[in-house]
């Protein structure tokens, strides 16, 4: 199979089956538990979409997903603006798979050093949209990417406002989640270049209450 194949059942098939055995295993959570329970309403109260664009060289490779009551699947066309566009280079894909898993959140996840499965809730929506702009992610060093997000649904703007940076040892003790994401930021292990209060901002976002 070519990386590009890869890529097309990645995210075709991987990324809402994933997103939807999340969803699965709240509802089994909920199953008598008031918190888990009103974690699963604000799930399954999302509708919205997201787009992934992947430049292959020659081309765009473009993939929507739909979200309804909390359920995602993938689509030829988004049906209405989506809240979050992510951009990245088929050369990146592999890196950018293994050090974010199966997850369109998986890079938001290791910023917010949660340790753990995001769940897409209808609050985290609502301070996502509210960053109105766009940022690159770098994980630097060996095996790295770039990942391009924009919040919104206003049409990216050309350049990004803002661009973190993070190492490998960062990184992998953020996604583990025993480091400290504010931490992170205030002793200069998470280099931001730009606009820092945006990064910031997505950092509180992606921490923000369920």
């Amino acid at each position: 199979m070519s990386q590009l194949e890869e890529q097309d059942e990645f995210y075709r098939e991987r990324i809402p089956e994933q997103f939807n055995r999340t969803l699965c295993a709240q509802r089994a959570r909920a199953d008598g538990d008031a918190a888990a329970t009103r974690v699963l309403e604000e799930m399954e109260a999302v509708r919205t979409s997201i787009v992934v664009e992947v430049d292959t060289g020659d081309t765009f490779r473009r993939h929507a997903f739909e979200i309804n009551r909390g359920e995602m699947g993938y689509v030829e066309e988004a049906s209405s603006a989506p809240f979050m566009i992510l951009g990245h280079s088929l050369e990146d894909f592999g890196n950018l798979r293994r050090e974010c898993g199966d997850s369109l959140l998986g890079f938001l996840g290791a910023i917010a050093g949660l340790g753990d499965e995001m769940r897409l809730t209808s609050r985290r929506v609502r301070s996502l949209v509210e960053l109105a702009g766009s940022l690159v992610l770098e994980r630097v060093g060996p095996g790295g990417f770039a990942l391009f997000a924009h919040f919104g649904v206003e049409a990216p703007s050309p350049e990004p406002r803002a661009r973190i940076r993070i190492d490998e040892a960062t990184y992998a003790q953020l996604r583990a989640g025993v480091l400290d994401p504010q931490d992170a930021f205030l002793k200069g292990r998470v280099e931001v270049l730009g606009d820092e209060a945006m990064a910031i901002e997505l950092a509180l976002a992606a921490l923000s209450p369920e």
